[in-house]
């Protein structure tokens, strides 16, 4: 697979790709050097993902002032889960909207900390591996390919099959983040936010994504428009200071999403 062109100046790349990525912070940071980073496959281990999700699991207790053990085990892989996958689709999206390129975010070429970081360095084995992208259906399949059913799956099947979590909870966590991380890099790249929230509707008809939520007309206001509903809940509403997401499956109609813990 080749680097996208720059127009009449010649080749993008790796490292200006990485750098415009990173320019616009965020989940977008992306690197090229991989020194002291994991492959995800090793990183998804189950040695290296407990030592993951203690220390998230740690990182939640002193966040919130609780005792470990008054923190779920289960919220701990829910955060870890989405740490990660945040990451990956806030830098498959910005490149999308950048470089019209898809990075092949695949389990044996991304790298990764091999703990938990915040945000976590994200780099490439090869980092000329991607693909160009033009219209609709194409970057949608593309991102599906690499991206998807690469480092996004991956790290939802490990989480739920090491972090005994269900897959409920995080494939609505994967499709929730997708949401997010659309309407973040669609704020940062304004010409590019329509084409972004496309892909990401037609992203979540596709089978796995679909089982994690979907748009609904709002039930509460019929002049709102649509918002995005989550399957599943992540979780979250049983850490002190936090209700639930307005995306929660667990809100309900007339009930704003913050009375809720």
């Amino acid at each position: 697979m080749t680097a996208p062109d720059r127009g009449p100046d010649g080749i993008l790349t790796p490292a200006q790709r990485a750098a415009e990525l990173t320019e616009l912070g965020g989940f977008a940071v992306f690197q090229v050097g991989t020194d002291g980073l994991l492959s995800l496959s090793t990183a998804l281990d189950a040695e290296h993902l407990a030592e993951r999700f203690a220390a998230t699991h740690a990182g939640l207790a002193a966040g919130t002032g609780l005792r470990r053990e008054q923190v779920m085990p289960r919220t701990a892989v829910s955060a870890a889960q989405v740490g990660l996958v945040s990451r990956f689709w806030s830098i498959a999206l910005a490149s999308v909207a950048l470089h019209d390129w898809v990075p092949a975010l695949t389990t044996d070429l991304v790298r990764v900390a091999p703990g938990h970081r915040n945000p976590s360095p994200i780099a490439l084995g090869d980092p000329d591996a991607g693909q160009r992208v033009e219209e609709l259906s194409e970057t949608v399949t593309t991102l599906e390919t690499l991206v998807v059913h690469g480092a996004v799956a991956a790290v939802t099947r490990a989480c739920q099959e090491h972090g005994r979590t269900s897959a409920t909870v995080l494939v609505s966590n994967a499709a929730s983040s997708l949401v997010a991380a659309a309407r973040v890099v669609g704020g940062k790249v304004p010409g590019r936010a329509g084409f972004l929230d496309a892909v990401t509707r037609h992203l979540l008809q596709r089978p796995w994504l679909a089982a994690g939520g979907s748009y609904r007309r709002a039930e509460d206001d019929a002049g709102a428009g649509e918002a995005f509903k989550r399957s599943g809940c992540c979780l979250y509403y049983r850490l002190p200071g936090h209700g639930l997401c307005p995306d929660c499956v667990l809100v309900r109609p007339g009930h704003p999403a913050d009375e809720h813990h």
